[in-house]
């Protein structure tokens, strides 16, 4: 997976934010993205990173 984890997910979650969506949808769009970029992640994995990092990456999307 290139590029850093808090840079895929803020990026989701930017675009996440000019749709109009929630954090909970937020949130999905971003495990959305790590599992399409990486195909060897579970969704519990994203579903973790995603829970870790969101706040970094939510701060970086701002």
């Amino acid at each position: 997976m290139n590029g850093s984890l808090i840079e895929i997910i803020g990026s989701a979650i930017a675009a996440a934010r000019r749709l109009g969506l929630d954090h909970a949808e937020e949130r999905d769009a971003a495990r959305a993205v790590l599992l399409a970029r990486d195909s060897s992640l579970t969704p519990g994995v994203a579903r973790i990173l995603v829970d870790e990092l969101y706040s970094q990456a939510a701060a970086c999307a701002a």
